[in-house]
């Protein structure tokens, strides 16, 4: 999976079992070769060759009764569940994996015991069963899910205007505005599809991941060939190395053999039942702090160890949602190379840089807390919107009379890193991938037609004209809704907002097509918004939603629609499915967090423990951050924040001596594997993340990722993504029985294993007071 996700050109492996599996399939071609077989037409580019089949069967049913049964019940169950826990405080995502995972055992039972008769319906003849279970209807109903799998990033906007800034907004005006931000998306990636999708240079290395996982489900070889004993138990004594470590055996015919569907709910009844002592009677497993137990009444070591407001330093969790959260997602499913970058940089900056700083009083934040996402005045106290508006616009007489804008140290540092991040990356595409880049754009028209491009011919094509008044529609709907409304941006911003995704479609989408890296997108509508729109608090929702959230939304699709290309899936019937997975995931998630906020008691506010909306304050901080107040006034001179502005410079220079050491040194394989964007983007999160999240993240990927990478690496192979699958899905379905069953009728347990927030009375407070 390493080797596909991040191409040759940037990484480089020294997985022995990889290299044996590559040594095996030459010697498999030159064996075939020998024997005079021809070599078929396949795609031009040998990555997409060893994971995508050149062969399709066009009369192999795709859109059936079960893929709209299946795919509507994904749909509903990914959209509640991440919406249901984007809110909590520890919150946990269902993707495209999962659906996966799941989806086979469902449609091959479903195969097994519907009826196979066929029905007349004036003329239409259709069958609940049309036999076995294909990978074109495991493939059609995963992209239908997964066209939900990540809205609950946009409805944090509207939470925003709900909750802070006009609490009367109404429902239909959310919905029909996330539904049109949505839409503009899809219409956007369609419109994008001869350039994004079609070309064969248009590789996008995480859909071949997925490619080559539904064709582990289907081809029955592979699957025959991965049960059989030799495969079954890991030999870790197979090596002198292994021996001399590991004295510890597997049993054979024991439970490595046992099937991955039972492991599946083996793992998924273990995280269901054990959810209720972390999640409901002893809540306080959730995070830890060991500092603070020992040391109640010391402030230094409540603000050291701390693991919701502090350093997070000898915190730890028993909780598997601080394990696999939606800030990191699971940490089996990231490579360990990456998790290491990630940890890297999260212990520089966290653990390192930002207490010396912060006890140094450095830029007066000593007199402030040491991690918040609040916004504050210069005396301490909570920064008061009313006090700087007028209208609902920004008043800068006002503003200068009650009070300079003041933030964390370590959320203003997340801007600065984030500055950097973002032109880091830019350089490293250009000096790593750049060349590779050029190639495939001048091969773009040569290598258009490749086998794929030829097989998916014989299906009906979308028009772009569909996809134009798709277009066109969206934008008119919500800039007509949004004046309705009275969110207050002028038509320009909306059309402003329009522009930054348009402009920007094409060449992120290169980039990432071909680096399976996207640039940081929303430090780029922020920096625009506060620019264009600054004083106006709520024109920072609107870019959000359209500028960035829909960009991203659109690749997102467009890498879906790749996929499908892969799988030879009609793409009308791709189209239909992603729509309908559209609409039905905003009406869910968009009903679902307006009734939660009518339900639920001090949402959104420390004192409605777990509801703490981590990500929804977060974004409220940032629209007073860059359209209130402006980037003119937090970043600009005579701000003790403008030092920040030289992460743009610090971003664009650390990737080059890394480059250069890379090529000086290639043997050593530790720095081949050192990426700065990586490490830099390993302490973004921080807010709104918890910081007992990241150590508890990377130690369990060591243990999977590298300790039974390596020496069980067979059991990994065959079990370790569908633990991920069934502790998460345990959990998912755990965590909502206990809301409904329980808090919903007033069963809450009230005692001192309950009272999270007891455990580090101090480190909330600032170390100098103001």
């Amino acid at each position: 999976i390493d080797a596909v996700k991040y191409p040759e050109s940037t990484c480089t492996s020294d997985n022995s079992e990889v290299d044996e599996y590559i040594k095996d399939k030459e010697d498999d071609q030159d064996a075939l070769k020998s024997k005079g077989a021809e070599d078929p037409e396949d795609s031009p580019f040998e990555v997409v060759r060893s994971a995508v089949s050149n062969t399709d069967v066009p009369d192999m049913p795709s859109m059936t009764f079960r893929t709209h049964v299946l795919g509507i019940f994904f749909v509903c169950l990914i959209s509640f569940v991440n919406q249901f826990y984007w809110e909590r405080d520890n919150p946990i995502a269902l993707n495209l994996l999962i659906v996966q995972l799941l989806c086979y055992p469902m449609g091959v039972a479903m195969a097994w015991g519907l009826p196979k008769r066929t029905w007349n319906l004036f003329g239409y003849k259709w069958t609940m069963n049309p036999g076995e279970f294909t990978i074109k209807e495991h493939v059609l109903i995963s992209l239908m899910s997964n066209a939900s799998a990540f809205m609950a990033l946009t409805v944090d906007i509207f939470a925003v205007l709900r909750l802070y800034y006009n609490p009367s907004f109404p429902l239909w005006a959310a919905l029909l505005l996330l539904l049109s931000g949505q839409m503009f998306a899809y219409a956007l990636a369609g419109l994008s599809r001869a350039l994004l999708v079609l070309p064969a240079p248009m590789i996008w290395p995480s859909s071949l991941i997925n490619a080559s996982l539904f064709r582990t489900f289907h081809e029955r070889q592979d699957h025959n060939a991965e049960t059989t004993p030799e495969h079954a138990v890991p030999d870790v004594t197979s090596t002198p190395h292994a021996r001399r470590r590991w004295q510890w055996r597997w049993r054979r015919g024991s439970f490595s053999k046992i099937t991955r569907t039972r492991f599946f709910w083996v793992c998924f009844i273990c995280s269901f039942v054990w959810y209720f002592i972390p999640g409901y009677f002893l809540q306080m497993l959730s995070t830890v702090s060991l500092l603070c137990l020992v040391a109640p009444n010391n402030q230094l070591a409540n603000m050291i160890g701390d693991g919701k407001q502090g350093l997070g330093v000898l915190a730890f969790s028993l909780d598997w949602s601080v394990f696999s959260n939606a800030f990191l997602q699971s940490p089996i499913a990231t490579p360990f190379w990456a998790a290491c970058n990630l940890f890297v940089g999260f212990v520089l900056v966290f653990w390192v840089a930002l207490p010396v700083a912060y006890f140094k009083n450095l830029w007066g934040s000593a007199t402030l807390p040491l991690y918040s996402m609040d916004v504050f005045t210069t005396n301490g106290t909570r920064y008061d919107i009313s006090k700087v508006m007028r209208d609902g616009v920004f008043d800068s007489q006002a503003y200068d009379n009650y009070s300079p804008l003041r933030m964390s140290l370590e959320f203003s540092w997340v801007y600065g890193i984030g500055f950097a991040a973002l032109m880091s990356i830019l350089v490293h595409i250009g000096i790593y991938n750049g060349k590779e880049i050029i190639t495939r754009l001048r091969e773009t028209k040569a290598k258009h037609d490749d086998i794929h491009g030829k097989l998916i011919t014989s299906y009906p094509s979308v028009k772009a004209w569909w996809y134009m008044v798709l277009l066109i529609a969206s934008c008119a709907t919500g800039i007509g809704v949004g004046i309705g409304a009275g969110i207050g941006v002028p038509w320009w911003g909306y059309m402003l907002s329009f522009a930054i995704a348009i402009v920007l479609v094409i060449p992120v989408g290169i980039i990432q097509a071909i680096s399976n890296r996207q640039p940081g997108l929303s430090l780029v509508a922020e920096l625009l918004s506060g620019v264009v729109l600054q004083g106006i608090p709520t024109g920072y929702s609107i870019l959000k939603l359209y500028g960035h959230g829909s960009l991203a939304q659109a690749l997102s699709y467009a890498q879906d629609m790749k996929l499908a290309h892969y799988m030879k899936i009609p793409p009308r019937h791709v189209m239909i499915y992603q729509l309908v997975g559209i609409v039905v995931s905003v009406i869910i998630q968009t009903c679902l967090f307006f009734w939660l906020i009518d339900r639920i008691p001090d949402m959104c506010r420390p004192e409605g423990y777990p509801w703490v909306c981590r990500s929804t304050n977060l974004v409220y901080s940032a629209s007073i951050i860059w359209n209130l107040i402006g980037p003119m006034k937090v970043f600009g001179e005579g701000s003790p924040y403008s030092p920040l502005l030289w992460g743009f410079l610090f971003g664009l220079v650390l990737p080059i001596p890394v480059y250069y050491l890379q090529r000086r040194f290639p043997n050593q394989t530790w720095l081949q594997h050192v990426y700065v964007p990586v490490i830099l983007s390993g302490i973004v999160g921080l807010p709104p993340m918890p910081s007992v999240d990241f150590p508890m993240w990377f130690l369990f990927g060591f243990v999977f990722n590298f300790i039974i990478h390596r020496y069980w690496h067979a059991w990994w192979q065959k079990y370790n993504f569908t633990l991920s699958a069934g502790l998460d899905s345990g959990l998912a379905l755990s965590g909502i029985l206990q809301f409904l069953a329980l808090a919903q009728n007033g069963l809450k347990l009230d005692w001192w294993g309950n009272q999270v927030d007891r455990q580090c009375t101090l480190s909330k407070k600032p170390w100098i007071s103001p």
